[in-house]
């Protein structure tokens, strides 16, 4: 029996179907590529890819790859990181890094969001100076990247060397951070206590090595060590006077050499009275300083009484450097003035005096002991412990040591500098007198001023000078604290003798 076409068609075996199904291999899928890795950093084995085909893209790039090697410093520029602080970039070396980094952004995106012909495009404006310029004015202000002038070298108890930072409180060395603002840096290495036979000797020859002279060494070492120091609360102006050949040169250029870029010379004349406005980049100088020198003090010359308060008095001062914004800074410097001569003194008064310490150099070294070269000598041999010698006077004053006032010497010749200068002081001191009850007319005290100065072959001061140099001396802090009476001002606690007395007193 034949069978019927539809018998034909599905008369199967579904069991065998599949068996067949089954036993058959499976068709390999192709092999899925996983997507290309982007560091941080924005690096890929192509090369280095922005977040976006801009400037704000290689801003970003940059910031990633040079936040521990550059850092901007508005007003300023760029600082680079040098290992131990941040250096100024005098050099431009940034510009370099800059177009470094425009070299490596790659052509080829590995991940398909950017094609090859926008990127050679990127890569070509990257690397022009428009390009690279605009990547480093919009990397300038990113967060992390922006180091505040005001707080360089603003911890006040540390000291950058190439060995580490000094804790000027203990002595101790800490390990250098880019987190740390730090620009300045000694050039002799983290102390260490070693003889200093000759800087003994040297200070010894120079002072004396009697009770006079060690009390004096005693104190230069707590002047010294403060001068160190961030603190400005001292508020002194040390002079070292004297002739030629006398240790005074050496004993600074010693510092200057050992504080490096903590120490800087002033320009000349720049505490003397000049008849024109010194340039605000006089005053940038300073920022960062500890120690400023002060020297080529010539006959005639006259203390700018106004500039020495201004920087010996703790308050922030505004600078700018050349062709650049101002900024305000902290003071942290200490002036030292040496010289032959005493520059002459115009108003003088209580807050100019109390500043002054004339710290007099009075043994000359014969021409048979003089050493070429000494200060070079003296740091090149035991500079290491000198530097240990002047944290040990750091200490000192931080622990408790704050009393500045001086040894009998330099208090002597302090006062008699003041004695010869103030000719107003010594009016005050000859023909006056001060009692809570007293009270001087504004115009007669002036008038009896004027006739001293005359008697005394002394320039007076102008009317109003003098007036501001009364209050003081009365504690006024304005003129609307005198004494009106009879539509005249008087000063109170302020009494002018009269001749008899004044004899009376002789």
């Amino acid at each position: 029996m034949t069978s019927s076409p539809n018998e034909t068609l599905f008369d199967f075996d579904p069991e065998a179907v599949a068996a067949q199904i089954r036993s058959q291999a499976q068709i390999p899928l192709p092999p899925q590529a996983e997507p290309e890795r982007v560091s941080t950093t924005g690096a890929t084995e192509a090369g280095l890819l922005p977040d976006t085909l801009s400037d704000r893209g290689n801003a970003k790039l940059f910031v990633r790859l040079y936040a521990n090697d550059y850092r901007h410093v508005p007003g300023i520029g760029w600082y680079r990181w040098d290992t131990t602080r941040w250096q100024s970039d005098e050099d431009d070396t940034v510009l370099w890094a800059a177009g470094d980094l425009a070299e490596n952004i790659a052509v080829h995106d590995p991940r398909g969001i950017f094609t090859t012909q926008a990127l050679q495009q990127h890569r070509r404006r990257a690397l022009s100076t428009t390009g690279i310029n605009a990547m480093l004015t919009q990397a300038k202000s990113a967060p992390g990247m922006v180091l505040n002038a005001a707080l360089l070298d603003a911890d006040p108890y540390a000291l950058c060397t190439p060995s580490g930072i000094v804790d000027l409180r203990t002595g101790l060395v800490k390990t250098p951070d880019p987190n740390k603002d730090f620009h300045s840096r000694s050039t002799t290495v983290a102390p260490h206590h070693i003889p200093t036979s000759r800087w003994d000797r040297f200070l010894s020859d120079t002072f004396g090595d009697d009770v006079e002279g060690r009390e004096m060494i005693d104190y230069l070492q707590l002047l010294l060590g403060y001068s160190i120091t961030g603190d400005v609360g001292g508020q002194v102006l040390p002079f070292l006077f004297g002739s030629g050949k006398n240790g005074k040169s050496v004993l600074l250029d010693v510092l200057m050499k050992l504080l490096g870029d903590y120490a800087d010379a002033a320009p000349p004349g720049f505490l003397m009275a000049r008849p024109y406005e010194g340039h605000p980049t006089d005053l940038a100088e300073l920022h960062g300083r500890r120690v400023i020198v002060c020297s080529e003090v010539k006959p005639g010359d006259r203390f700018d009484e106004a500039r020495v308060k201004l920087l010996t008095g703790g308050d922030r001062i505004k600078a700018r450097r050349m062709r650049q914004d101002f900024f305000s800074f902290q003071p942290t410097h200490k002036l030292w003035l040496l010289g032959n001569h005493r520059p002459e003194v115009g108003t003088g008064g209580f807050a100019f005096w109390r500043r002054m310490r004339l710290i007099p150099f009075e043994r000359v070294v014969s021409d048979d002991r003089k050493i070429d070269n000494l200060a070079d000598i003296l740091v090149t041999e035991e500079g290491s412990g000198i530097l240990g010698w002047l944290i040990d006077g750091a200490r000192r004053y931080l622990a408790s040591s704050r009393d500045l006032t001086g040894p009998e010497r330099v208090r002597i010749a302090t006062t008699a500098y003041a004695e010869t200068e103030d000719h107003t002081g010594r009016f005050f001191e000859e023909c006056c007198v001060l009692e809570p009850h007293a009270r001087a007319e504004q115009a007669g005290l002036y008038a009896a001023y004027k006739s001293w100065c005359q008697n005394e072959a002394a320039p007076p001061m102008t009317s109003r000078a003098f007036a501001a140099r009364a209050r003081e001396l009365a504690g006024l802090a304005s003129p609307k604290e005198m004494v009106l009476s009879n539509q005249r001002k008087y000063y109170p606690g302020i009494g002018l003798l009269t001749d008899e007395e004044r004899e009376a007193q002789a």
